[in-house]
């Protein structure tokens, strides 16, 4: 269909299949591998405990302008939670996977922010099951995108306070809360899951 050799197509399945995306059984085929939860329970206890760290050291050295650059990601953040309020429900899914590579970018920026930002590429490069976790919870409509926003304001709020405290326990419930909520979803379509 596409006029594309075997070659290109092995390839291209070998480097998904290495990434976890496909899993290849010998002499029977290739399938669309499930989502694994245990995979995503450890990809987020790796995130916790590196994010917290970084956050610490963002929160001690802060500049004003390190607040311009958190300030217009949160702007860009903000307005798209206002435009959604009048899109329809198809669009409304468009702009949550829109949102979630906003909320990457957030987060990119402040490991950025900290002098870290080759530790937050091989945290992306570790997490595609995590990346499906959250396109999927996105087409199921359950992502609360609004309270995603309000944990970067209160995210910032602790950097900007030197607040490490509240900041630990905001990061905590920013990376979990999410997954824990998501309980139902993963319930009603075990087909996609591996537990």
């Amino acid at each position: 269909k596409y006029k594309v050799s075997r070659t290109p197509v092995r390839d291209a399945f070998k480097a998904l299949a290495a990434e976890g995306l496909l899993e290849v059984v010998t002499h029977v085929g290739t399938f669309v591998s499930y989502i694994d939860i245990r995979e995503i329970s450890d990809i987020l206890f790796m995130r916790e405990v590196i994010e917290q760290a970084v956050l610490k050291i963002l929160a001690d050295n802060y500049t004003q302008a390190q607040v311009l650059k958190i300030r217009l990601a949160l702007n860009e953040q903000q307005k798209l939670i206002k435009q959604m309020a009048s899109f329809s429900s198809d669009e409304q899914k468009e702009a949550g996977t829109k949102f979630l590579l906003l909320d990457n970018q957030f987060h990119e920026l402040l490991f950025s922010l900290a002098g870290k930002k080759k530790i937050w590429e091989m945290l992306v490069q570790s997490n595609p099951q995590y990346e499906r976790f959250r396109t999927f919870i996105n087409m199921s409509g359950k992502n609360d995108l609004k309270r995603l926003y309000e944990d970067h304001v209160t995210i910032a709020e602790c950097i900007a306070n030197n607040d490490l405290e509240r900041l630990q326990d905001k990061i905590s419930h920013h990376i979990y809360d999410g997954f824990n909520a998501s309980a139902l979803e993963v319930r009603k379509h075990p087909e996609f899951f591996r537990a």
